[in-house]
């Protein structure tokens, strides 16, 4: 009994945190650029489906089965990108359904269109390796990407 009520607190300990997670360039909570196949397999409720996008499996995108709203792109087994679809927020306050003008007020000049992409806006980091991209529609943020600049150039991440 002892076990159960320690792995259900655990549990509720691990949710009230993802709650307070914020979108940053390198991810989000756990999830961040650099972080290891292996060990967000085995902790926050772990990693399910995945697409393999290269035949020798070094690219793939795996959905977390804790936090449905997040895939993850992993290239050679290490986080490269996080992608969001819903419940968070960026550290600037920016969610999900916020219009194009919001992201302009908090980022002013620093948001950037894609050159191929009218729908996809970016904002990068000074060092220009990390960035965000916000996926825009009918002039809303549906999802919100975060990760290395490169691999945010594409749909899939594999780059």
């Amino acid at each position: 009994m002892k076990l159960w009520l320690g792995l259900a607190a655990m549990l509720l300990a691990g949710g009230a945190q993802a709650a307070s997670w914020v979108i940053k360039p390198e991810g989000l909570g756990p999830y961040k650029v650099g972080a290891r196949y292996e060990n967000l397999g085995k902790t926050f409720g772990g990693l399910g489906e995945e697409t393999v996008y290269r035949d020798d499996k070094t690219c793939r995108v795996v959905r977390s089965k804790r936090f449905p709203s997040l895939e993850v792109t992993f290239i050679k087994k290490v986080v490269v990108r996080v992608d969001v679809n819903g419940g968070y927020s960026t550290e600037r306050g920016v969610r999900i359904g916020d219009p194009a003008s919001k992201l302009l007020r908090v980022y002013g000049d620093a948001v950037k269109p894609h050159r191929e992409h009218a729908d996809w806006l970016m904002v990068e980091t000074g060092d220009r390796e990390l960035a965000i991209r916000y996926m825009m529609q009918d002039g809303k943020v549906k999802a919100i990407h975060a990760g290395k600049r490169l691999q945010l150039q594409t749909e899939g991440g594999c780059q």
